[in-house]
């Protein structure tokens, strides 16, 4: 019998779902055959379950559609955790997923072959899967009607581009189609589909064919899956694309991904390129951190072998993204590969060849190498044949990029090497890499979401972690130390919010991102800008209707009597008399005060600027003390005004020479050494001299912020 787990969804009423039907039962029969243990299945399950209960209930016939978000790591496992996930949904009566798998063909058939692999065991009069590229002929209302009266479930797994998504829509203009609870999967969902053109007020092609596609269908999911939900969270939250809800995807116990690779010990698995080497990409032949990568490779493929690992083993070289560039380094490495294999050949033959010498050198080095990294290893003596052997197995180079996929003929190879590009940042999964060369990244500011997606050498490798190395660069080395902060305090932001039953489109957007060099995405999709605030932050326009102005009088004079006992008057003689109130709770001040104000539509500080500073200092573990000063408290000051409230000059600068009985430092100058390290509030009370029909005061602020809190809260990004 069939169980049902009764799922609490927040904002939503319960609807069962069926944790054991028959198309979970056959993916886990295909699941224990990919020799995934069976509490890691039970796990992808829980996974599926979390997501599938924040979909619409598709026994529900009222219209209803949700858009969520599916958060993975890299290299973690995403597409077993969705297609058992898609499993779970027919099990749960939805009875046509569509899968929006990739931008280019190579990743569309990788999907299609990976989908139809986990579904092999499924009879065909139960389940059609059709691929945009291979069934266009019958993706047509009439044909995918005539599947599902006849009760089969369909995949339709199509690219990402307009074309082809309109293809898919085309089939729900059918009334009875439309209706037919689906499940929309946007592989990658924070690449291609996302608008390009929002800065333009406009839809890029790919965006409005997926918006129309989701217009067509009456009751439906739409989910994004990607490892990199930078752009999906920082775009406008009523964007149509924007989450309703999000899961985390937690990895398994052997996974390898930034903490391992980036975090304490990554001097032991991150090598350095020096700046003064020549690049791989120059004339001048192959650099010695090349050589060094190469010999490394060898060594620990050995070493794997003489631990009883006779798994794939594999070295991915990315230089570049122009494909020219590609070949020029494949031509080199296959000709130090060539040499390198005649000699280890002519070595195990038992004939002597001076030639090994400088061989020898290399391998020693790395082998000495992963001795000082602390690696255990037998002798070099005993490692000696099996990495000459290692060397002999490995063929010609691969090329991995649009031009062409390597995968194919590496699945005939054990050991392998691949040079590659753009193709290899996405979807693509090299088995048993162990060592990666990169020296690719953008001049000047990078993206984190993309920079991300290069970590191929990320996985589930704890096995042979320890001859794992990365060959890089320090900028991309010091980025992914950053991105390791990053991406723990964004996976923390959302803990908290699903813990505290906050709704997704309501987290704040306000990330940690400490290294100036990255951006969090593209910025033609979504803009994050850094937090940065002046010293003093001056309310610049003044509030011109009387309502307003008392309404505010009224909120400030509550406030002050509220704190009447702590009130200190600050006597400069003259006008310059001032009354304080020192060591207040800032979130107290904004909450019982600030956030009371109506500021004037134009002005630079306001609620949205307080509502920023906010999140900031939460972000920052800053603990926020304010002193608030009403300036000139009995004597008011006056100030030309320009026609549309803007001031002209709100402080009083300084007066007289230090010394003098009227002496006094400025407006700007209150804040003294002592109470430098405090936030300080100023009340000014302004009358327009140049206006004679406002013969009354009227309050503006001013917001001193310390060095010492901008500096922690420059280290943070946030949604524009």
């Amino acid at each position: 019998m069939e169980n049902a787990i009764e799922m609490k969804v927040k904002g939503n009423s319960s609807w069962p779902i069926i944790s054991d039907g028959f198309f979970r039962k056959k993916m886990t029969e295909q699941l224990i055959k990919d020799e995934i243990p069976l509490n890691a299945i039970d796990k992808i399950f829980q996974n599926s379950i979390n997501i599938l209960s924040n979909c619409p209930d598709p026994k529900d016939e009222t219209p209803s559609s949700k858009t969520g978000i599916v958060i993975g790591k890299v290299q973690s496992g995403k597409t077993s955790n969705f297609i058992s996930l898609m499993a779970l949904a027919f099990d749960n009566y939805y009875d046509i997923i569509v899968v929006l798998g990739g931008t280019k063909n190579i990743l569309l058939g990788q999907n299609v072959t990976r989908i139809s692999s986990y579904f092999s065991n499924i009879p065909i009069d139960k389940l059609v899967i059709l691929a945009t590229n291979q069934n266009e002929s019958i993706l047509n209302p009439a044909a995918i009607k005539q599947f599902i009266m006849e009760k089969r479930k369909v995949v339709i797994v199509g690219l990402k581009g307009k074309v082809r998504i309109n293809t898919i829509t085309k089939i729900f203009s059918d009334p009875l189609l439309c209706n037919v609870p689906t499940l929309v999967i946007d592989d990658e969902g924070d690449q291609a589909t996302l608008n390009t053109q929002t800065s333009r007020n406009s839809m890029s092609a790919t965006y409005e064919a997926a918006i129309t596609l989701k217009e067509s269908l009456k009751r439906h999911c739409y989910l994004s899956i990607t490892a990199t939900p930078q752009a999906n969270i920082l775009i406008k939250t009523w964007d149509r694309l924007s989450p309703d809800f999000g899961s985390l995807v937690y990895p398994g116990e052997d996974y390898c991904g930034l903490e391992e690779f980036h975090g304490e010990y990554q001097d032991k698995y991150i090598k350095v390129i020096p700046d003064s080497e020549p690049s791989i990409l120059d004339d001048t032949g192959l650099p010695l951190s090349f050589y060094k990568a190469l010999a490394t490779f060898f060594v620990g493929g050995a070493i794997r072998q003489y631990r009883g690992d006779f798994r794939n083993h594999a070295m991915l070289i990315h230089p570049s993204q122009r494909k020219y560039e590609h070949q020029i380094v494949l031509r080199k490495v296959n000709s130090v590969m060539n040499e390198w294999k005649e000699i280890a050949r002519t070595k195990l033959e038992g004939i002597d060849d001076i030639s090994y010498g400088s061989l020898l050198n290399y391998l020693n080095s790395a082998y000495l190498d992963f001795q000082y990294d602390g690696v255990v290893l037998p002798s070099f003596n005993e490692l000696e044949c099996l990495i000459l052997k290692c060397i002999g197995m490995c063929p010609d180079a691969h090329l991995c990029n649009g031009d062409e996929d390597a995968s194919e003929n590496s699945r005939f190879y054990k050991i392998n090497i691949f040079v590659g590009g753009n193709l290899v940042e996405r979807g693509i999964t090299i088995k048993g890499l162990a060592v990666t060369y990169i020296i690719r990244r953008a001049r000047g500011v990078s993206n984190v979401d993309n920079t991300e997606q290069r970590a191929r050498w990320f996985g589930y490798k704890r096995s042979f972690l320890d001859v794992c190395r990365v060959y890089t660069t320090q900028q991309i080395k010091d980025d992914f130390s950053s991105i390791l902060e990053h991406d723990d305090d964004l996976w923390a932001t959302i803990e908290r919010a699903e813990q505290r039953g906050v709704p997704f489109k309501e987290i704040p957007r306000v990330f940690v991102l400490a290294n100036k060099m990255l951006n969090m995405t593209r910025k033609n999709v979504a803009r994050a800008d850094r937090f940065s605030f002046s010293e003093w932050n001056k309310q610049d326009f003044l509030l011109l209707s009387r309502a307003s102005v008392e309404r505010n009088i009224a909120f400030i004079n509550d406030f002050r009597k509220s704190h009447q006992e702590l009130i200190e008057v600050l006597d400069y003689r003259g006008v310059n008399k001032h009354v304080s109130i020192k060591g207040l709770d800032f979130f107290i001040v904004k909450n019982n005060l600030l956030d009371k104000l109506i500021f004037p539509t134009a002005s630079r500080l306001d609620h949205n600027f307080l509502n920023k500073l906010e999140a900031a200092i939460l972000k920052s573990d800053i603990n926020p003390v304010v002193d608030v000063l009403w300036l000139r408290d009995k004597e008011h000051q006056t100030r030309t005004i320009s026609s549309d409230g803007k001031i002209n000059q709100l402080f009083q600068g300084r007066n007289s020479t230090p010394g003098s009985l009227t002496y006094y430092p400025g407006d700007s100058s209150m804040v003294s050494i002592a109470r430098s390290g405090v936030m300080q509030l100023q009340i000014h009370f302004i009358r327009p001299k140049n206006m004679p029909n406002i013969d009354y005061y009227i309050p503006a602020i001013a917001l001193y912020i310390p060095a010492t809190y901008s500096e922690k809260m420059e280290q943070l990004v946030g949604q524009v």
